[in-house]
C-alpha cells in the first residue's frame, strides 16, 4: 500500500512539474507606438508589449511579434522575444516597421514553449490576433537650427487626431526636460490638413543640444519624434565630430543641415575602409566600436555631390 501510495506521489509530483515546465507567456498591453510620418505616404512605428511567464523561476518561453499591413497582405515585420521571469513580466519594444499610412494593420502574436527565443519549438495557447487601426498621420517634418544663442525648432503635422498638443524637449547634459508646450491648431484636436509650428528656444550653450518633439493625446497617450542635434553656441561648421579625441571608440557626428541624404566612410590611415553608412537622412548619427588610432571621415552629400573630410583620434 506504501508503494502505491509513493508511487501516486511521484506521478502527482511529475505532472505538476511538467505542467509548469512548459507554461504559456502572459501577453498584455499589445499597442503601436513611436509612430513616425515619412512623409511619402508610408510611416514608421514599433509594437510594444508585456510579456512574463506564468511559472515563477521557470525557463522563459519564445514569443513572435508578426506585423501584417492589410494593404500588401505580406508579413511585415518578424521578431521573437523571451518572456521574462521578474514579477510582472517586462515590457518589449520591437525593431521599426513601415506601413502605408492609411493601411490598418493586424497584429499576431504566437506563444512557444521553446525556451531559446529562435521561433521555435510547439504553440502554446492561443494565437494573439489585433486589429489596429491605420497608422496615424502625425509628424511630417521636423528641424532644429541655430541662430546665434537661439534655436529655431520647426514641426509640421499631415494629420491630427485627439491631439492636446506638443511638449518641446531639450537635452544638453544627459537629462530630457520639457522647455514648452504648444497647444494644438487642430479644433477639438483633429485635422487633416497639414499644420506648421515653431518654437524658439533661448539656448546659449557652448556644447551639443539635442531636441525631440513629443506629442500628447487627449488620454495622455503620447509618441515622440526622432531626435535633432544642433551645434553649440560660437560652434563653427556644418559638419560637428565629437568627442575627439574619444576615450570609448565611439563618435558622433552632427550635419547643421538638416536636410539631403549622405554616404559617410571612415578610412584608416592606409585608405582602407572600416565603417561605412549608406543613405543617411538624420542629422545626427554614431559610429562605434573603432580600435584606437587615426581615421579620416568622409562624409558625401547624395544630391549635390558635396565632401566634407574631418580627422578622427581614437585614444586607447
Amino acid at each position: 500500500m506504501k508503494k502505491i501510495l509513493l508511487l501516486l506521489s511521484i506521478a502527482t509530483f511529475s505532472l505538476v512539474a511538467l505542467s509548469q515546465e512548459n507554461p504559456c507567456p502572459t501577453v498584455s498591453g499589445i499597442r503601436k507606438t513611436n509612430v513616425v510620418n515619412n512623409g511619402n505616404g508610408t510611416c514608421s512605428a514599433t509594437i510594444s508589449l508585456n510579456i512574463k511567464n506564468d511559472v515563477a523561476n521557470s525557463n522563459p518561453k519564445g514569443v513572435k511579434v508578426e506585423v501584417i499591413c492589410s494593404v500588401t497582405g505580406g508579413v511585415t515585420l518578424t521578431q521573437c522575444f523571451i518572456a521574462s521571469t521578474i514579477p510582472g513580466g517586462a515590457v518589449y519594444t520591437t525593431t521599426p516597421f513601415t506601413c502605408l499610412c492609411n493601411a490598418p494593420i493586424t497584429i499576431r502574436i504566437t506563444r512557444y514553449t521553446a525556451s531559446n527565443g529562435e521561433c521555435q519549438g510547439g504553440t502554446c495557447g492561443n494565437v494573439i490576433i489585433i486589429q489596429e487601426s491605420p497608422l496615424p498621420v502625425t509628424f511630417s517634418d521636423f528641424t532644429a537650427v541655430r541662430n546665434n544663442s537661439n534655436v529655431l525648432v520647426k514641426w509640421e503635422t499631415a494629420s491630427e487626431q485627439n491631439n492636446t498638443g506638443f511638449s518641446v524637449e531639450r537635452n544638453i547634459n544627459g537629462t530630457w526636460q520639457q522647455v514648452a508646450f504648444v497647444p494644438t491648431q487642430a479644433s477639438g484636436g483633429n485635422s487633416d490638413i497639414k499644420l506648421n509650428y515653431s518654437y524658439i528656444d533661448m539656448n546659449p550653450a557652448k556644447g551639443i543640444s539635442q531636441y525631440r518633439i513629443k506629442q500628447i493625446d487627449i488620454d495622455s497617450k503620447s509618441k515622440y519624434t526622432e531626435v535633432r542635434s544642433v551645434r553649440g553656441d560660437g560652434q563653427s561648421g556644418k559638419t560637428i565630430v565629437y568627442p575627439i579625441p574619444s576615450n570609448d571608440g565611439k563618435i558622433n557626428i552632427l550635419f547643421e543641415d538638416t536636410k539631403g541624404t549622405r554616404n559617410i566612410s571612415v578610412m584608416d590611415m592606409s585608405g582602407r575602409i572600416v565603417k561605412q553608412m549608406k543613405g543617411v537622412t538624420n542629422n545626427n548619427v554614431q559610429i562605434e566600436k573603432l580600435t584606437p588610432g587615426m581615421y579620416s571621415l568622409r562624409v558625401v552629400v547624395v544630391e549635390t555631390g558635396e565632401q566634407t573630410v574631418e580627422k578622427i583620434v581614437i585614444n586607447r
